[in-house]
């Protein structure tokens, strides 16, 4: 009745895509937080 192929084709691709969301959350939250500390040691200097 269904096309179990297709189904499991698509879970795979949606497994993956969220993976790789997973990945880019990671890099931009450590991306996010060097930033931060770069902020942290530039502004002790400007006063």
């Amino acid at each position: 009745m269904y096309n179990n192929g297709s189904i499991t084709a698509g879970g795979t691709l949606a497994a993956t895509g969220i993976a790789f969301n997973t990945v880019w959350i990671f890099l931009a939250a450590f991306a996010i937080l060097a930033g931060i500390l770069a902020v942290a040691r530039i502004l002790p200097r400007l006063r």
